[in-house]
């Protein structure tokens, strides 16, 4: 893979007789077009694959385009139905029309005009250790050409067509007062629209895992590969489009959207909050001008060690939570510390309604994930043993995969929390 931040393209375009008469071309000035393709921001030995430059001529229409579909070891000339490829010794990869499918007939230049300029395709690279496949894109509009050599920069960036809402952050572990005593009015979860439109936040839900990843059962019947078993389970109000959120933005749901900070100097100010949470009398602290979520089952306190697992998902239209609890009601079993048979109920999530799901453990107590692989196959932390007081005042940030040129954030979502997370993040809305 290449170790540039740019890639080279010497272009091989088609100039049809389709398009141009012998007895016009006399009068046609042909001009050679370089291209080089500028990596999303912080991605690094890469290779584009599957893609396809296009360039469309505004006054008439025309579309000529080239496919770009390098071989594993660039060293090596491409297939005879591909562009060919040479990797040059600085590492900066060359594509030629050698061994090009040959679509009419196949020449190095492109007539005067005015065009629009596309790149569409797939990128191979590594990010913590995996390699990753993604969706890549470019495009330059109303490049004018004219002249004997022309060279044009496509910034590339990175798309997914099933990317949307996903948990950016969980604040889970509180802070400490300084009179070194827990406070846990102030944790807060970030959903975050990875997408590029605009998506709804109405009818959400967020659901602690009723399990712990720190002990592990045999719960019968096992559903893991099926359904998320959901502990506490909060929901966005709203009927639909209440409340928008736009690419590239986030909400806040905090547990109480006060000003933390007026009653315990190492805390956070969440009063810009968009949605708080309806705790338990004893901590609760309404403030009138944030919107309550919905409590859907139990409370949502989220356990300050970080022994559970989290999960963004949606129900069906039309299904409304009286029906999910009567359809999704499921009833285990299992053997306790003593060998004793216990019966118990809890609600399930199918995980074909999960959006995204985060697991959380400490290394020293992990057993298990609480969530099917597909979902996620990894875990996160604050604090490396479950009486680490250190995790105070710290959360589990998803890292930053590149910035589009736009201006717009795209995160990290491998469905592997391992890799996708920075453990013991400096919580991103304290000071």
């Amino acid at each position: 893979m290449n170790t540039k931040n740019t890639i080279l393209l010497i272009v091989g375009l088609i100039s049809s007789t389709l398009f141009f008469s012998c007895s016009k071309d006399q009068d046609i000035q042909f001009n050679d077009v370089e291209v080089s393709m500028k990596a999303p921001e912080g991605i690094q030995d890469y290779a584009i694959e599957n893609a396809t430059l296009k360039f469309t001529e505004i006054n008439t229409g025309i579309v000529t385009s080239t496919v770009i579909n390098p071989t594993t070891n660039l060293s090596k000339v491409a297939s005879s139905n591909t562009v060919g490829v040479n990797a040059a010794a600085d590492g900066i990869v060359k594509f030629s029309d050698s061994g090009a499918s040959v679509i009419n007939d196949f020449a190095s230049t492109l007539p005067n005009g005015t065009y629009d300029v596309t790149l569409e395709g797939s990128m191979r690279y590594n990010k913590d250790g995996q390699a990753i496949t993604s969706k890549v894109r470019g495009s330059k509009n109303g490049i004018v050409i004219n002249g004997p050599n022309v060279n044009i920069q496509l910034d590339l960036f990175i798309f997914d067509e099933t990317a949307g809402l996903i948990l950016k952050e969980i604040f889970f572990t509180g802070t400490v007062t300084p009179e070194n005593k827990s406070y846990n009015g102030d944790k807060y979860f970030i959903i975050y629209n990875n997408s590029d439109e605009t998506l709804y936040a109405d009818g959400l839900i967020i659901s602690e895992a009723a399990f712990l990843t720190t002990t592990k059962r045999e719960y019968t019947p096992n559903i893991m590969n099926e359904a998320f078993t959901a502990g506490s389970i909060i929901m966005v109000p709203g009927t639909g489009k209440q409340s928008p959120i736009l690419p590239g933005k986030q909400i806040v749901i905090a547990n109480n959207a006060i000003d933390h900070i007026e009653y315990n100097p190492n805390s956070l100010d969440l009063r810009n909050a968009e949605f708080e949470i309806d705790l338990i009398s004893t901590i609760n602290v309404d403030n009138p001008q944030v919107t309550n979520m919905i409590s859907v089952n139990g409370t949502m306190l989220m356990n300050n060690r970080g022994f559970k697992s989290y999960v963004l998902a949606r129900l069906p239209e039309g299904m409304t939570i009286d029906n999910y609890k009567t359809d999704h009601l499921y009833t285990y079993s299992y053997l306790n510390a003593l060998g004793n048979p216990v019966n118990s109920n809890s609600y399930k999530i199918p995980n074909t309604y999960i959006l995204d799901a985060v697991n959380l453990s400490v290394e020293t107590d992990f057993e298990w994930i609480l969530t099917s692989p597909q979902l996620d196959m990894g875990w996160t932390y604050c604090g490396r043993t479950s009486s680490d007081a250190t995790r105070y005042g710290k959360s589990v940030l998803r890292k930053v995969l590149t910035t589009n040129p736009d201006g717009r954030v795209i995160y990290q979502d491998t469905n592997n929390s391992s890799v996708d997370f920075t453990p013991e993040s400096k919580p991103s809305l304290m000071k």
